[in-house]
């Protein structure tokens, strides 16, 4: 699962192809969380994860730019997985989610290869929350490569 501080930080530090990776492993999470809340027979919790899956994938969309073969592809999966994720609420089939997983974990693996590929944003700034201020300061040249 996600850790919120720790994606704050991935977010504030690697580049576009980064975002999608951090919205595909999202996704990836939420297909788990959706097994999961299909063994615990868990309706509600089962719906909010679709919801937000569905918000993912709307992000998604509205990131691709252009209408080239990739894009067009791209934009086709991302239907398709919004279908899929519905019938597999519906069904409340896990073998469905595993399946989406599947489809989602290739692109995944390519945009991460992306975001190594390219130079990271340069940030700096502050963070606010209710108890508490990060600050973020990320210097040009760095590689964050481990």
């Amino acid at each position: 699962m996600l850790n919120r501080s720790e994606v704050e930080r991935r977010i504030g530090s690697t580049n576009s192809a980064g975002l999608i990776a951090i919205l595909y492993e999202a996704l990836i999470d939420n297909f788990n969380d959706s097994i999961k809340a299909i063994e615990d027979n868990d309706r509600e919790t089962l719906n909010f994860i679709n919801n937000n899956s569905r918000d993912i994938l709307a992000e998604l969309i509205s990131a691709l730019k252009g209408d080239s073969e990739i894009a067009r592809n791209l934009r086709e999966i991302y239907i398709y997985l919004n279908k899929l994720i519905t019938k597999a609420e519906n069904l409340r089939n896990p073998d469905l989610y595993e399946s989406a997983a599947k489809i989602v974990k290739p692109l995944y693996d390519g945009f991460i290869q992306l975001e190594e590929s390219e130079d990271p944003k340069v940030v700096a700034g502050l963070t606010y929350g209710k108890n508490f201020v990060s600050e973020y300061n990320y210097k040009e040249g760095k590689t964050f490569k481990g």
